[in-house]
């Protein structure tokens, strides 16, 4: 039924997430972390190899997302926007597309300093689009934008997250404003919309605005679209309004790493949710483009290559394409064989099969349920054949081009096989202690037991996100649940630990004082809703105060006691 010449979906891209990897979402410091992999130091040559690699991968073109945060990391939107225009070369002598996704509506924060940035009319009640200050600021910024327009074969606007614009009306103006800077610099530019986040009603409201040459882009698999009816719903609309329909693949190939980061095989999730989604929806309406998150860049090639070739054909075979990923990398069978064995294990100790083995909220999460049995010997296996794999040579003339070196790509796949070894050997102890309790074990063995649980998995040189390292997140959590449910003192983060976290909560909080001549005040839940922890983070801020790097008043705020020292930042 699909083909090459036939394929599910017509254009495919993989979204290139520019979150830097040494300064995640421009606060999360990371002095170890190997820029190897970060997309934002690759090379012209590089880059050439990296479009290369995506049309292997399956791909009819690639996604960029140009974003503040990436500005800041890169010194300029000058820098980034070099880069992007290398990329869009390189595609286009490839026979690939080109497109630019935008923050449209959020233009400081996240490291970028922009004064004189809001998003609201001073006037209470009125539409933002008619303050002159909100109108100085995106016209400002969409001309930056619209500097690659002649490099774009299409641009996505993404508007209602992080939330600056609150009115349906100014969404409406200020999307129209971006189109025609857009268009002034090419006039056969694509224009479409990602709905992350938009109320009901929203879609409707640009087509009947008279922007009905837009394709509107739902997404794949987060709660919200997986209520019942909730797609086929949004397509019949898409259809009633004779526009275009996109998917903005977010987190099923990869995982954003901004939050929990480490390396994902998902070759059987994307074949769940691809599946899942085509019964949802397809006999309404078939999506005529696609895109893929690569938000952990080369490491998530495998991952990449199969997302590419099932949107091309999502009956095919994930673990063929596995395979065959692999052999495209080596070029022998026994070396792909090999690799094969390494993906598959990190695929079964970090994604699973399913989405709700994937995801971390669910139930069904595989860091919840560890298999350490089989994992700890195959982690073993695992890393004896990256050594292997990193001492030969590289393929001859023919390889398939690739941004790395293989050898540093083995290389830079052993710390996380290192991660998922210790994570297993972690709940393999929490095991222990539970079958002791089983068995009627003191209170006091069972407190000596736990005190001697190792939850403290390394980051090693992986990027980190705001969460933490992945595993040592779900260690704690474990240790902690296990505790709590038995009247157990948890085992204490070590000083080493509790200095990283510290690091990074002051660093978090100088990024949110650049700029400012007045003091930030902020609560523990300002770290991610407490995603790290609630009683760590109050802990974290209590003893950052007790030393006198914050301030504390009596209504569980804090601010940085040298706030004065960062008020002269700009960009």
């Amino acid at each position: 039924m699909f083909s090459e010449q036939n394929p599910w979906i017509a254009e495919r891209e993989a979204t290139v997430c520019t979150w830097k990897f040494d300064y995640n979402r421009g606060y999360i410091g990371n002095m170890s972390v190997s820029l190897l992999n970060d997309f934002m130091s690759l090379s012209d040559r590089q880059l050439f190899d990296y479009a290369s690699m995506m049309k292997t991968c399956g791909f009819t073109g690639i996604q960029v997302m140009d974003i503040c945060a990436a500005w800041r990391a890169s010194g300029s939107y000058e820098t980034v926007h070099d880069r992007f225009k290398t990329l869009s070369k390189a595609c286009r002598s490839m026979g690939l597309n080109f497109t630019l996704w935008a923050w449209a509506a959020e233009f400081s924060g996240h490291g970028f300093t922009e004064p004189l940035a809001v998003y609201k009319n001073a006037v209470s009640g009125e539409p933002a689009y008619k303050d002159p200050k909100v109108l100085e600021l995106f016209n400002r910024y969409y001309d930056i934008y619209a500097d690659l327009a002649p490099y774009c074969d299409r641009v996505i606007a993404h508007f209602f997250d992080p939330g600056n614009l609150g009115d349906t009306e100014s969404v409406i103006f200020f999307l129209k404003l971006f189109r025609d800077k857009f268009r002034a610099k090419n006039p056969d530019v694509k224009i479409a919309v990602d709905t992350w986040g938009c109320p009901e009603g929203y879609p409707e409201a640009l087509v009947e605005a008279g922007i009905g040459d837009i394709m509107l882009m739902e997404l794949p698999f987060l709660p919200v679209w997986q209520a019942p009816g909730k797609r086929a719903a949004f397509r019949e609309g898409v259809k009633k309004l004779g526009c275009g329909l996109g998917v903005w693949g977010w987190y099923t190939a990869d995982m954003e790493i901004d939050q929990l980061a480490y390396m994902t095989v998902n070759n059987r999730v994307l074949k769940q949710v691809f599946s899942t989604v085509r019964e949802q929806g397809d006999s309404v309406l078939v999506p005529s483009y696609w895109s893929e998150t690569d938000s952990y860049h080369i490491l998530n090639y495998f991952s990449l290559y199969a997302a590419g070739h099932l949107l091309q054909n999502p009956e095919d075979d994930p673990d063929r394409l596995l395979y065959e990923s692999a052999f495209k990398l080596t070029g022998f069978s026994e070396d792909a064989n090999a690799l094969t064995g390494v993906l598959s294990l990190i695929r079964d100790a970090r994604s699973g099969d399913t989405w709700d083995t994937y995801w971390w909220a669910s139930d069904k999460y595989v860091l919840k349920n560890c298999d350490y049995k089989s994992i700890i010997p195959r982690a073993e296996e695992a890393i004896k054949t990256l050594e292997s794999l990193s001492q030969k040579p590289e393929p001859g003339e023919g390889a398939m081009r690739f941004p790395l070196e293989r050898r540093k790509l083995y290389r830079l796949m052993i710390p996380h096989i290192l991660q998922i070894k210790q994570f297993a050997e972690f709940c393999r102890d929490l095991d222990l202690v539970r079958r002791e309790k089983e068995r009627g074990a003191s209170k006091e063995k069972l407190q000596q037991m736990a005190d001697s649980l190792n939850p403290e998995i390394p980051e090693y040189n992986t990027v980190t996100g705001l969460w933490g390292q992945p595993e040592a997140r779900q260690a704690f959590l474990l240790c902690e649940e296990f505790c709590n449910a038995n009247g157990l003192k948890p085992p204490e983060r070590s000083a080493a630990v509790k200095f990283k976290f510290k690091r990074r909560f002051v660093d978090r909080l100088t990024v949110a004082q650049r700029g400012k001549s007045e003091k930030v005040v902020v609560t523990p839940a300002f770290y991610e809703g407490y995603l790290i922890g609630e009683k760590f983070a109050d802990s974290i801020m209590e003893e950052l105060a007790s030393e006198g790097v914050l301030e504390k008043d009596g209504a569980g705020g804090y601010w940085l006691s040298n706030y004065e020292e960062y008020r002269l930042d700009f960009n």
